[in-house]
């Protein structure tokens, strides 16, 4: 592993599939870069009802789901990764507000991957509370104290002014990765991480 530690800003939501991938490529280059990633939340569909939608009444071009499905299996086979697809959409945003109080609890890491394997690898509905309250739990979490969290305006305000951040780089949308001061957008390959994060580590050893 490298003995220089990058900065890695990461922008994601749980709902989306390339975020999921984009996660996957990271953790893996963290067994072999020094890497401080912190994700912020981009909720990329808010219009979404708190019930979730259904994918097939989404309001997509037709055959828009059926490529991008496509895309998403492609780049998940290049990591062995077996997904899978809900026929539902959730609303993201309890999961966007809860991984937050996470945060403030020091749990946001063990939270953040088991709200992403829930819905990715299970296929789990990850608007529904009662289950994010189980997955939150599960990481030592109480629920009574994310209830209260929930019921201030703290959550909605953070999750605006990271939506803020991201459109001060022209950013509309995820994942996407400020590594130091290099923007990496969407889930590249590793080759497209590994060479950003060497160039910027040689210039670190010039400058020093």
């Amino acid at each position: 592993m490298s003995e220089q530690k990058l900065k890695v800003i990461a922008y994601s939501d749980y709902i989306c599939p390339f975020c999921y991938i984009g996660y996957h490529r990271i953790e893996q280059l963290k067994k072999e870069y020094d890497l401080d990633v912190e994700w912020k939340p981009f909720e990329i569909h808010p219009e979404t009802p708190k019930g979730g939608a259904l994918t097939e009444e989404l309001p997509f071009p037709k055959g828009y789901l059926e490529t991008a499905f496509a895309n998403v299996k492609r780049l998940a086979d290049e990591d062995d990764l077996k997904l899978k697809f809900s026929d539902k959409l959730p609303n993201s945003r309890l999961a966007l507000y809860i991984s937050e109080f996470a945060r403030k609890k020091g749990k946001f890491e063990e939270f953040h991957k088991f709200v992403m394997d829930a819905y990715w690898l299970e296929g789990k509905d990850i608007g529904d509370k009662s289950l994010l309250l189980n997955l939150a739990e599960s990481v030592g979490l109480d629920e009574d104290e994310i209830s209260s969290y929930l019921d201030t305006n703290e959550p909605f305000e953070v999750v605006q002014q990271s939506l803020k951040e991201v459109k001060k780089y022209g950013i509309n949308g995820v994942p996407a990765f400020i590594v130091e001061n290099r923007l990496i957008y969407g889930a590249q390959p590793y080759t497209v991480f590994k060479k950003v994060i060497n160039d910027i580590m040689a210039q670190k050893s010039i400058s020093n």
